[in-house]
């Protein structure tokens, strides 16, 4: 069946819409080519080696990455830390009055950030939809709560470095970022390499502009992982992705009295035996297909009791060949979703 998409959510229609919102965080090279910016010191920066940002949907090239070495990062650190101590003395309702401002501009852009999710990392549009909400929704509950959650606590000593899986830029990614700005932190993150690029650019653009003290990075973690985990000046460390990486970046602080969070992700089993209940079964494996396989909870391996099996293939196989393959945008028609974020669509 031909592919067709809904008008205005092509690629370079959804990338035209995100430079037209940040210009300062764009570059557009004389071929045509659209590269994203680094924020290091205060400022959109075309600095760094342009890399080639391939879609997973077809393969096709995005955009261009501007990759930033070791000694760029420990420059933009170091003006971090001095952010970090300006920022950390502002009056707690200032920053929630910039982080407020910050998510009215983001909420504005909802559309544009979960369409440049579907081409980045091929994020189902609706889920793509909620990842944006996830964020956004959380931080205002933060915004709430944060004067009895900060009573008689100081902010760190240091900004916080995040380092994020590329599969929830703004749930994980930007949602980690504001909350640590609404305590105090300044913050720095480093771009995912598998996708997102665009999607964070666009909004710590917004971040930049509401007078949050952000840094964003795009590097090789080997290259990177030095400076953004044991730089004297960072605060704290906050790091979601896989096992591999995440013991890397345990090891790393071992010696060091820093302040880590560590998510280690991987891809688990299931573990089945004793068991009844195949149509609560059934609905968990077709979650697992609507997130797009996306989430740490979408296993792909079952360890089935061997009495069980042929009752468990009874259910696995009906749902496998329900389970509709497609191009993750709005498209239209016949039957697509709607073309702009419904009003929520996130989890609670």
């Amino acid at each position: 069946m031909a592919l067709h998409l809904a008008p205005g959510t092509a690629w370079a229609d959804t990338l035209a819409r995100a430079v037209a919102a940040a210009p300062e965080a764009f570059d557009r090279t004389t071929d045509g080519h659209v590269t994203l910016r680094n924020l290091a010191e205060g400022e959109w920066r075309s600095i760094g080696t342009p890399s080639a940002v391939r879609t997973p949907v077809d393969n096709t090239v995005l955009a261009r990455l501007s990759r930033v070495d070791a000694g760029t990062a420990r420059s933009a650190v170091a003006a971090a830390a001095t952010a970090h101590r300006a920022w950390a003395a502002t009056p707690l309702a200032e920053r929630k009055s910039r982080v407020a401002a910050a998510l009215d501009e983001l909420t504005a852009h909802r559309d544009t950030l979960a369409l440049l999710l579907v081409w980045e990392i091929g994020k189902p549009w609706r889920l793509a939809c909620a990842d944006v909400d996830r964020a956004l929704d959380g931080v205002r509950w933060y915004l709430d709560q944060i004067d009895r959650q900060l009573a008689a606590r100081d902010p760190l000593p240091g900004p916080v470095s995040n380092i994020a899986s590329w599969n929830y830029p703004m749930s994980v990614l930007v949602h980690a970022e504001l909350v640590q700005l609404l305590a105090g932190n300044a913050v720095i993150a480093k771009t995912p390499s598998q996708g997102g690029a665009a999607c964070l650019t666009l909004a710590h653009a917004v971040m930049h502009r509401a007078g949050l003290p952000a840094t964003l990075l795009s590097g090789g973690g080997e290259e990177l992982s030095e400076v953004l985990v044991r730089a004297s000046e960072i605060g704290a460390v906050a790091f979601v992705g896989g096992r591999s990486n995440g013991g890397k970046v345990a090891a790393a602080l071992l010696d060091t009295d820093k302040r880590h969070m560590i998510e280690q992700e991987g891809l688990n089993a299931w573990g089945i035996w004793n068991f009844s209940r195949w149509d609560t079964l059934a609905a968990h494996l077709r979650k697992g297909f609507e997130y797009g396989k996306q989430r740490c909870t979408a296993y792909p391996r079952f360890v089935v009791q061997r009495e069980l099996v042929d009752a468990f293939l009874d259910v696995y196989l009906p749902v496998i060949r329900s389970v509709r393959f497609g191009h993750p945008s709005p498209s239209t028609p016949p039957g697509g979703p709607a073309t702009h974020c419904p009003s929520s669509t996130s989890a609670r």
